[in-house]
């Protein structure tokens, strides 16, 4: 029988390019002329955004926005905030090679240093950095079968994920919303978030359709008496998303980052500012698993002619479980310092996700932080920030290999309780989702090669008597003898593929 092999192409990821640019935010500010003296500045904050993106030959043009927001304290003790937003464009040298790939583009603010010059002047010192980052698809030829010319295999049956798609897609929402019944019209924005949830991911004709929401949180002072006030909108996600290789099989990892956010107060129809449009700029990342039985070849000779075997370690995952539930964080905001009379803004600004397996647990864990507005005992206006701890525990998949997860996170609902020592009782819902994925370590079969000028010398005893030691693999000494395990499983009646005891074996002739 003629030689033949089988090989299979199995997709795995890989981290892809990973780039970065800083920008410096270096600003001398006037205060214009509608706003009043500066007495106290309380928070000076830089929030970056990318609102788009293009791959031009070797580079990425990130078009940016650094929204630089100031809330400071007037003679009379009332809250004033200034704005201003700073657009810019970034680039980011990549390899010529990484042309037409998805890239995810995002920013983040190091830091923000201000001097006060004078009663209506402030400079501003600050960074904030850019960066992209790509996932491979590497593509890998293993393989699973061979026949002919005398050839032994050594099977292994796994399972690996294949990674069939990887998606990054930025969309903007928009939406003007009612700020509802308010004491007074809105007057100016003085912080604000969002997150998105995704609800439901359906997969038709190499296209993805979402449907999810994005959760919007914003204070704002009055613009009659300066009292602060939250909203939160929820404004609904519908998208189509072009997936090419993708397929109603596979198992879709996606997550949704808002990588920019405006909100303006606009008047109604009755002339107050009672509106909010709200922009966002959202980068869906999705990635399309599907996990695939294979049979690796191990290893593998041919009883007649002398073999070449090639084989590379590859680290192949399969997905154990998937994570999609909502929990609440609870912890104290400390206060009692500076003693807390009212809060009058409560926001969540940021939070951290990281994931450990210890023991029969796994737990996805972070910190909430968050930015509190509030009145002394002295009736003065205060800022602070505080981190809240999370944890999110479940007993983990019980597996021979390494446990992996990249959960998102995001916050869904907030609240908080006064208690009498001057302490934030807080509550954070907090939903997560991610795929839970065994990594292994594989040795397979890249390639088999029978060499026929080179025979093997067949001329030996028709039995041969070997002393084996506990332990000994059967595959080996079939080997090393030029026979087959099944042959050797039969002369000795035995069943298992390894020697128990010390014992005498013997080796049939092919």
């Amino acid at each position: 029988m003629d030689f033949n092999t089988q090989k299979e192409c199995i997709c795995l990821g890989e981290s892809g390019y990973r780039g970065r640019s800083e920008h410096a935010v270096d600003m001398d500010i006037t205060l214009p002329e509608y706003l009043p003296d500066i007495v106290r500045i309380l928070r000076c904050s830089c929030i970056p955004g990318v609102r788009s993106h293009q791959v031009n030959g070797d580079r990425i043009t990130a078009e940016c926005t650094c929204l630089v927001r100031v809330l400071y304290i007037n003679e009379q003790g009332r809250l004033y905030c200034f704005e201003q937003n700073v657009q810019f464009a970034k680039q980011i040298e990549i390899k010529a090679d990484d042309n037409g790939r998805d890239y995810f583009v995002g920013a983040k603010a190091d830091y923000m240093n201000y001097r006060v010059s004078g009663q209506r002047r402030f400079e501003l010192h600050g960074a904030v950095t850019i960066f992209a980052k790509s996932c491979n698809k590497k593509n890998c030829e293993i393989v699973t079968d061979a026949t002919g010319d005398g050839i032994t295999l050594k099977n292994e049956k796994t399972e690996i994920c294949n990674l069939k798609a990887v998606i990054e897609k930025l969309f903007t929402v928009t939406e003007t919303c009612d700020a509802g019944t308010l004491s007074e019209p809105m007057g100016a924005i003085i912080s604000s978030s969002a997150s998105g949830i995704i609800h439901e991911l359906k997969i038709v004709s190499d296209k993805l359709f979402l449907k999810g929401e994005l959760i919007v949180h914003t204070s704002f002072t009055g613009a009659e008496t300066g009292e602060i006030q939250s909203l939160e909108n929820v404004i609904n996600i519908n998208q189509i998303i072009e997936a090419a290789d993708i397929s109603d099989t596979c198992r879709i990892d996606a997550h949704l980052t808002v990588s920019d956010l405006e909100i303006k107060p606009r008047f109604d129809l009755s002339g107050n500012k009672n509106l909010l449009d709200i922009s966002a700029c959202v980068n869906f990342s999705g990635y399309g698993y599907e996990n695939t039985p294979i049979n690796c070849v191990k290893d593998a000779y041919s009883v007649k002619y002398e073999t070449e075997v090639k084989k590379s370690v590859i680290y192949t995952s399969a997905i154990e479980e998937e994570i999609e539930d909502n929990f609440l964080c609870r912890g104290i905001a400390d206060l009692s310092a500076t003693g807390v009379s009212k809060v009058h803004s409560f926001m969540c600004t940021d939070l951290s996700a990281g994931f450990s397996v210890f023991e029969n647990k796994y737990t996805v864990s972070g910190e909430v932080t968050i930015e509190i507005i509030y009145e002394d005992i002295k009736g003065e206006i205060c800022f602070a920030q505080r981190n809240i701890p999370y944890e999110y525990s479940k007993s983990a998949p019980q597996t021979d290999g390494i446990l992996t997860c990249n959960p998102a996170c995001d916050i869904t609902a907030r609240s908080y309780v006064i208690n009498g020592d001057g302490q934030l009782d807080v509550r954070i819902e907090i939903n997560v989702r991610g795929f839970i994925f065994c990594e292994k370590e594989n040795l397979v079969t890249t390639e088999l090669i029978v060499n026929k000028d080179k025979i093997k010398n067949t001329d030996t005893a028709s039995l041969t008597v070997y002393f084996a030691d506990k332990g000994e693999a059967l595959w080996n000494i079939a080997e090393k003898y030029n026979t087959t395990v099944d042959k050797i499983l039969r002369e000795n009646k035995m069943t298992d593929t390894f020697v128990k005891e010390k014992c005498k074996l013997l080796i049939p002739k092919m």
